[in-house]
Order: structure tokens, then C-alpha cells, then sequence
């Protein structure tokens, strides 16, 4: 999986990735790099945490619960 767009951001899979910690370690401490760099991925990694808030907060009222946490 390639992490990089062409225009040299973060992929928005690798940073939902990243957000979940399912990232292997080298591909994580790229990203992590990046985004110490980068604002325009660090607010789309901000907003792929917010909705994996979200979605954690929604499963724990549902069946979904086993599958995101």
C-alpha cells in the first residue's frame, strides 16, 4: 500500500490506519514524521480520530462494539 498521494500527503486509508495504531511500525513513524511537518494531513488525521471517537461511542451502544474495539 502506498501511504503518499502524488502530491505528497498522506493517503486518507494510511492516516485512518495510523489513527487505529494498524499501521506496521516503519509506515507509522513515517506518517508520524509527516504529519509533524504537515497541517493540511494533521487536521484530515484530527478528523480520522474524531470519527473513530465516534464510531467507538456509536458500537458501544450497538452489536458493533466487538468490531471496532
Amino acid at each position: 500500500m502506498r501511504i503518499f498521494t502524488r502530491q505528497r500527503h498522506v493517503n486518507e486509508e494510511a492516516l485512518g490506519l495510523h489513527a487505529l495504531n494498524d499501521l506496521p511500525e516503519s509506515r507509522r513513524e513515517r506518517v508520524a514524521r509527516h504529519l509533524s511537518g504537515c497541517t493540511h494531513c494533521r487536521g484530515k488525521y484530527r478528523e480520522a480520530e474524531e470519527l473513530i471517537h465516534i464510531l467507538r461511542v456509536a458500537a458501544k451502544r450497538t452489536s458493533l462494539g466487538a468490531v471496532l474495539n
